[in-house]
């Protein structure tokens, strides 16, 4: 047996039914079994390095996208806490409505016909 080829005997028990073979033999270069594999590892690292990434890409998309709305948020708490500010500031005397109890039973026993 030569080292640089690799000799697999597959018995066809299938195979033998179907094609009439009881034994076959496949032989495969050693080296180019390896390149082949290297070639396939290659390419499948390659695919699994651009699909890491597009993710990572995308992830710091979205980190912009939560920032973005994190400075948003402060910029109206901040817009909030100067207008409650300026409203303390001004002191807007708010109108007062006292009824008494009395005079809201007074207007409730008025008819609705007779208003307006």
């Amino acid at each position: 047996m030569n080292l640089t080829q690799l000799t697999l005997e597959i018995l066809g028990v299938t195979l033998g039914g179907i094609f009439g073979i009881t034994q076959s033999t496949l032989e495969i270069h050693v080296i180019l079994f390896a390149a082949i594999m290297l070639v396939v590892g290659f390419i499948g690292i390659r695919i699994g390095k651009k699909q890491v990434m597009s993710k990572e890409k995308r992830i710091l998309e979205l980190e912009d996208e939560m920032l973005a709305a994190h400075k948003e948020i402060l910029h109206f708490a901040k817009t909030n806490k100067q207008l409650a500010e300026t409203l303390e500031k001004a002191k807007i005397p708010y109108p007062v409505s006292h009824i008494d109890e009395e005079e809201d039973e007074k207007v409730r026993k008025i008819p609705l016909g007779k208003i307006g």
